[in-house]
């Protein structure tokens, strides 16, 4: 008898969030990771992802990705990160297309990775901004052009992406896409230099420039 309802207790709990919405299922997900409770925040994300939340699926594509929780599984990532992305997660679309620009849990495979950055930037990430100005600066799945590149760098530095930012003054810097002013490029590196970007910081010590406020 105490057997039984023991059996019976763990199909009870088991069947516990079959009863909420998917949307309750990944919220007591996101709460359980919060609280760094990881692993026990991956039934819940799976669950709730398998319903459809789009939120779900780029957490726990996140959690294979760097290993939260669960080991890391580049496949997985990309499998969850490909499913949030169709539904139209920008956040996703971005992180998609960088594991195709390098080959991470997928074929490389340059023209789906601007792909993706372009819809990810369609909608105004700043990340996939930069990173789709570095796919027009370095001609990674599209033809050179550096006039397009300081056009995504520049919509990513207006959001206060240090990357952008960083990208941008030294578009200024070389005259690539944009007029050659240094002055331009100082201000822009210095904002990127602000906000810890190591690469910002060293290119303003090689060019004796003083951080801007």
């Amino acid at each position: 008898m105490k057997k039984f309802a023991a059996v019976l207790s763990i199909a009870v709990l088991a069947g516990l969030s079959s009863c909420s919405s998917p949307d309750a299922v990944y919220a007591e997900g996101k709460a359980l990771y919060d609280a760094g409770k990881h692993a026990e925040a991956i039934p819940f994300y799976r669950e709730a992802a398998f319903g459809g939340v789009t939120d779900a699926q780029l957490a726990l594509a996140k959690c294979y990705d760097f290993g939260r929780g669960v080991k890391s599984n580049p496949a997985e990532a990309v499998r969850w990160y490909t499913q949030a992305a169709l539904a139209g997660n920008a956040d996703a679309q971005d992180n998609l297309a960088t594991c195709y620009a390098e080959g991470y849990g997928t074929e490389k495979n340059l023209s789906k990775a601007f792909r993706w950055y372009s819809q990810s930037a369609a909608q105004g990430n700043a990340f996939a901004y930069n990173n789709l100005g570095l796919c027009y600066r370095n001609g990674e799945g599209v033809e050179v052009n550096h006039e397009k590149a300081s056009e995504c760098f520049y919509q990513s530095a207006m959001q206060g992406n240090a990357n952008g930012q960083y990208n941008l003054g030294r578009s200024y810097y070389h005259g690539l896409g944009v007029p050659l002013d240094h002055e331009q490029a100082r201000m822009w590196v210095s904002r990127a230099a602000a906000q810890g970007h190591q690469n910002a910081a060293a290119f303003m010590l090689d060019n004796g420039w003083q951080q801007q406020q």
